[in-house]
């Protein structure tokens, strides 16, 4: 039971974290969007995500210097060519949502087993037919979104106010994102009250403990 209250604590704490951040983040970009805080606060949580998520494998190592060297050339290159500050803001926001797009939809090709339908086999077992239809379809809606936030966020910051991109970038962003993730398993409850459904903290658990078949081993 401890260890329950400790979970629900530890995801409380880190939301609470989260919103203090994109609450921080929009105040920053409206009123000095230019400014080093903005910069160092958009840049900052992206280059440790990287670290931690490439430095796992001697691959993802190679990447992460590769992609090092490449940033500071643009950051050299960058006031050179004439293009805005501001994208600064942008590239984290839609290269995450892109990078969402691409970890979910490459298991989407024919013979491989959704990304949704591999989560969930981890947590229930083998998944009856039509179980496994319907979270390949969760794993396509949630491509969707991806892509639609992307799209949304590129299309506000060409023809919006840098304020109006930040509402949406960093405070609509938590509450998008939970909206469907409450929407889906509300309607997968209601679509199949026989299945043994499991709680919504069991289901963040199995996604912050997915790992790729394979990533454990390479080094």
């Amino acid at each position: 039971m401890r260890k329950k209250s400790n979970t629900w604590g530890e995801g409380l704490l880190l939301l609470l974290v989260l919103l203090g951040y994109q609450l921080a983040l929009h105040w920053a970009l409206s009123n000095e969007p230019q400014g080093k805080a903005a910069v160092i606060m958009t840049l900052a949580p992206l280059t440790v995500g990287l670290v931690w998520f490439c430095g796992r494998t001697r691959r993802g190592r190679l990447g992460l210097g590769v992609a090092a060297m490449l940033a500071a050339l643009g950051w050299k290159l960058w006031p050179l060519l004439g293009a805005r500050a501001e994208v600064v803001y942008l590239l984290p926001h839609v290269g995450a949502y892109l990078f969402l797009l691409w970890l979910f939809g490459r298991t989407l090709v024919k013979g491989r087993q959704a990304l949704i339908t591999r989560i969930a086999t981890l947590v229930h077992g083998r998944l009856p037919v039509e179980i496994q239809k319907y979270t390949r379809a969760v794993t396509w809606l949630w491509c969707g979104f991806f892509g639609g936030m992307a799209l949304i966020s590129v299309s506000l910051f060409a023809f919006a106010s840098i304020e109006t991109w930040s509402v949406f970038a960093n405070l609509l962003n938590l509450p998008l994102v939970g909206a469907l993730f409450l929407f889906e398993y509300v309607y997968r409850i209601l679509r199949y009250p026989n299945f043994s459904h499991v709680s919504l903290q069991t289901t963040i658990q199995a996604f912050r403990n997915f790992r790729e078949p394979g990533s454990k081993n390479e080094r």
